[in-house]
């Protein structure tokens, strides 16, 4: 039933964009592991504060729908892991924090809740993203940003299981206040059980794959294997050799 919903929401989405659509917190394919706007696929609505947040996870591997390799056992072989984090909108940068560490496997951080983060102003809306790997964040508070811009490095700090991008937006520039804001996400490609919606404008739910247009994928010379991590492969390593972008 929660499927099909989600098929008739995205369905209705097929048209021209609203001026309030944000955009994806990642150049790259992503997976959302926690969205919607109940507690049963969503844990952020049982936080006022936090309400309709989404957690983004970049996938990748031979599928291109994995979230690391087999028997992972740290942190940084999470095809998430210091990957690029962009700015869903254009704003001035209200806070920072960088310097909490990342944690193993196992542990979590439940006294800085979003740990390294990042909070943009953008008209009356105040968007948070969390759990930035230590040292990675590239602004400071007062500078501005253009919606799209790289703000730092995904990474495991905070209260986080593994590295994943997080992402709210209140009315509050203090954490832990006012509600949170339903956003909309657009233009994207968004897919769910195989059915695959195109330039959509949509809020996002758990289970969906989405990726903006035009974001970078990487694959092997054959032409076959995705390898998510390639946005950290600069074309001057050996590795360039191996792997190319393409706009899928």
């Amino acid at each position: 039933m929660f499927r099909l919903a989600c098929f008739a929401l995205l369905s209705t989405l097929v048209s021209p964009l609203r001026a309030q659509a944000v955009r994806l917190p990642s150049r790259q394919s992503l997976f959302v592991l926690q969205g919607g706007d109940t507690p049963n696929v969503n844990h952020h609505m049982t936080v006022a504060a936090q309400a309709f947040g989404v957690d983004f996870a970049v996938v990748g591997g031979t599928s291109g729908r994995e979230l690391a390799p087999s028997g992972v056992r740290r942190i940084e072989e999470f095809y998430c892991w210091d990957t690029p984090v962009i700015s869903p909108v254009s704003g001035q940068v209200v806070q920072v924090v960088d310097s909490l560490p990342d944690n193993p496997l196992g542990t979590h951080d439940t006294v800085n809740l979003l740990g390294n983060h990042v909070v943009i102003r953008s008209a009356e809306r105040f968007f948070y993203l969390g759990h930035f790997r230590r040292g990675s964040i590239v602004v400071r508070t007062g500078n501005s940003v253009e919606a799209g811009g790289i703000v730092g490095r995904c990474g495991n700090s905070g209260n986080s299981d593994f590295p994943h991008i997080h992402l709210h937006a209140t009315a509050s520039a203090r954490f832990g206040e006012g509600v949170g804001i339903n956003l909309l996400f657009g233009p994207i490609r968004a897919e769910l059980s195989g059915t695959v919606f195109e330039q959509v404008e949509c809020p996002m739910l758990a289970g969906l794959w989405v990726r903006s247009p035009g974001g970078l994928t990487c694959v092997a010379a054959d032409g076959r294997s995705v390898e998510a991590r390639c946005a950290r492969i600069q074309f001057n390593s050996p590795a360039a050799e191996r792997w190319a972008f393409v706009r899928p």
